[in-house]
C-alpha cells in the first residue's frame, strides 16, 4: 500500500512556485524549520571551540581591524569579515553569531531548491531542501562553522554555472574564490571544475571568464591589506601556514586506521553508518538490475549533474588530503548528499513514493522534539542568558588583570578584552611540539616571541580558566600558586595568591 502513497495533490499545488505567493510560502517554510531544527542548542555557549575563535575574530572585525591585524586564527578571512558585519548591524552577541549560521542554512536551502529544478520537480526540490535542513540539525551542525559560509558560496557558484552564460561563469568564478576565502579545501572544487570546462570547452571565453571572477576577490583583498601594511600577514595566513598545517598532519593510510572508526563506527545511530547502508543500498539495486541502472545513469549524463558530481568529489578528496576527520567537515557535504538521495529515487527506485514518505515520516519524527526544545528555548531565552555558564565568571574576574583561559576562551568576548595572545585558539602556543612549524611563522609575523608559553607561565598570570586543558598543558604542581575561585561542571578559575 505505501508503494502505492501519493502526496496530497492540493499540497503538491500548493508547492508550484510560479507566484509571488507560494513562493513566499517556500521562504516561510525553510524559514520555520531551520529554526525549529537550530535553535534547540542555544543554551550551550560552546558546542566547539572553533566558534569561539571566529566570534573574536569577527568581534575585533567588528572593532575596526582587518582579520590578521590585531588577533589571528588559522583560517581565511571571509567568515570573520561576515560575522564582523552581522555584529555590526545586530550587535556583538553570541545570538547574533548563532543566528548569522541559521540565516546560511535557510539561503542554502532556498539555492537547493532553484538546482534541483534541471532534473527534480518543484515538490521533490522542496523535500530536498528540507532533508538538508533535518541533516543540518546534528548537534555538531549547531555552531556557526566556516563550513556554512563557504557551502552557501559552492551552491551560488553552482546556481551560476547552470545558467551557462559568459557573466554566469564569471560570477561563478566570483562565488567559488570566495568559498575559497571562507575555506581553503574549497581550492579542490576550483581546480576541479577547471579541468572538467577545460574538458568540455577547450579554451573558451567562458573559462577566461570564470578564472578573472576568481582572481578579483583576491586582488581586492591583496590591495586591501597591502594599503594597510599587511600583506605579509595576510598571505601566510591565508596560504602558506594553511598549507604546512596541512602538510604536517596524517598521511591518507595513517588517516583511514586513525579515523576509520571514529567516523563510521562510533554507534549505531551514527551519521556515517546509515550512509554506508546507503550506499550499500544502492549497490542492490546496481546488481539487481544493471541494464536498467546503466539506462537511467545516461539520463543523468548531463552538464548539471556533472557540475554536481565534480563539486561533491572534490569536497570527499579535500577532506581526505586533510588528514583529519571532524563530524562538522560533513556540512559542506550534505548539499550534495541531499541532492543525490532525490535523484537516485528519482531515476532508479520504481517504489520512491514509498521512499519519500519513509523520509518524511524520519524528518518529522526528527522535527517533532527538536522543534518542542526551540520553542520552549526562545521563550526561556532571557532565563537561558542568565544561566550561561561560561558568563557566570564575569563576577569573579577583575577585566584589568590578565587572564590566561586555556578552554572556553569565549570568556575573552564577554570580558571585551583581547587574549593573552594575538593568538585566538590559545592552547596552540602551548603545544610546541604539534604546531612547531606553525609557531615559527607566527614568530616570525610577530604574534608571539620564541618561548612564549613558557614566558607566559613564568610570568603567572593573574587568572587561569581552564577545564581538561589544566592537565594537559599545565606542569605539574604548577597550580599550587593559585586559589580556585570558582568552579561550574568541571570548569574552573584560579586566582594566583602569592
Amino acid at each position: 500500500m505505501l508503494e502505492k502513497y501519493k502526496f496530497s495533490p492540493k499540497f503538491e499545488k500548493l508547492l508550484n512556485f510560479s507566484t509571488s505567493k507560494n513562493i513566499l510560502f517556500l521562504m516561510a517554510s525553510f524559514f520555520v524549520l531551520t529554526f525549529l531544527t537550530q535553535f534547540y542548542s542555544i543554551d550551550n555557549e560552546v558546542i566547539d571551540w572553533d566558534e569561539s575563535d571566529f566570534i573574536l575574530m569577527g568581534k575585533s572585525f567588528y572593532d575596526g581591524y582587518l582579520p590578521y591585524i590585531q588577533l589571528w586564527d588559522l583560517k581565511p578571512p571571509l567568515h570573520f569579515i561576515l560575522m564582523g558585519l552581522s555584529f555590526q548591524i545586530f550587535g556583538p552577541t553570541l545570538l547574533v553569531a548563532r543566528l548569522l549560521g541559521d540565516f546560511l542554512i535557510f539561503l542554502s536551502a532556498v539555492l537547493i531548491f532553484y538546482i534541483t529544478r534541471f532534473s527534480l520537480n518543484k515538490f521533490d526540490s522542496f523535500l530536498t531542501s528540507s532533508l538538508y535542513i533535518s541533516f543540518v540539525s546534528f548537534e555538531f551542525s549547531q555552531p556557526t562553522m566556516t563550513e556554512y559560509t563557504s557551502t552557501f558560496f559552492i551552491l551560488l557558484c553552482i546556481i551560476f554555472l547552470f545558467k551557462d552564460s559568459k557573466y554566469g561563469y564569471f560570477f561563478a568564478g566570483v562565488s567559488i574564490s570566495l568559498s575559497i576565502l571562507t575555506r581553503t579545501n574549497s581550492a579542490f572544487v576550483f581546480i576541479f571544475l577547471i579541468i572538467y570546462f577545460f574538458k568540455k570547452l577547450g579554451i573558451s571565453k567562458k573559462i577566461f571568464n570564470f578564472i578573472i571572477g576568481s582572481i578579483l576577490p583576491l586582488l581586492f583583498l591583496v590591495v586591501t591589506y597591502t594599503l594597510n601594511g599587511a600583506l605579509k600577514e595576510f598571505l601566510y595566513s591565508v596560504f602558506i601556514i594553511p598549507l604546512r598545517n596541512t602538510l604536517i598532519r596524517d598521511n591518507f593510510i595513517e588517516f583511514i586506521r586513525t579515523y576509520f572508526q571514529s567516523i563510521f563506527l562510533d554507534s549505531f545511530f551514527s551519521l556515517s553508518l546509515w550512509a554506508l547502508i546507503f550506499i550499500f543500498f544502492i549497490f542492490i539495486v546496481i546488481i539487481k538490475d544493471t541494464k536498467l541502472f546503466k539506462k537511467n545513469l545516461k539520463a543523468l549524463d548531463s552538464n548539471e549533474f556533472k557540475v554536481l558530481m565534480i563539486t561533491f568529489l572534490a569536497l570527499v578528496i579535500s577532506v581526505l588530503a586533510g588528514g583529519r576527520f571532524f563530524y562538522h567537515y560533513l556540512i559542506q557535504l550534505f548539499p550534495f548528499i541531499s541532492i543525490f538521495i532525490f535523484l537516485f529515487l528519482k531515476k532508479f527506485i520504481k517504489s520512491s513514493n514509498a521512499i519519500k514518505f519513509f523520509i518524511v515520516l524520519i524528518m518529522i519524527v526528527n522535527l517533532i522534539p527538536l522543534s518542542k526544545e526551540s520553542i520552549n528555548k526562545i521563550q526561556n531565552y532571557s532565563e537561558i542568558t542568565e544561566n550561561y555558564k561560561i558568563k557566570s565568571f564575569l563576577k569573579y574576574i577583575d577585566s584589568e588583570k590578565e587572564l590566561l583561559a586555556l578552554d572556553d576562551h569565549l570568556i575573552y568576548f564577554y570580558l571585551e578584552r583581547e587574549p593573552i595572545t594575538p593568538v585566538v585558539h590559545p592552547n596552540t602556543i602551548f603545544k610546541t611540539e604539534d604546531y612547531k612549524y606553525i609557531l615559527e611563522d607566527l614568530i616570525e609575523l610577530n604574534y608571539i616571541v620564541r618561548d612564549q608559553s613558557k614566558i607566559i607561565l613564568s610570568n603567572y598570570p593573574h587568572y587561569i580558566l581552564c577545564e581538561a586543558e589544566c592537565k594537559v598543558i599545565l606542569p605539574m604542581n604548577y597550580l599550587e600558586d593559585y586559589k580556585l575561585v570558582y568552579s561550574v561542571d568541571n570548569l574552573n578559575l584560579y586566582e594566583f595568591s602569592n
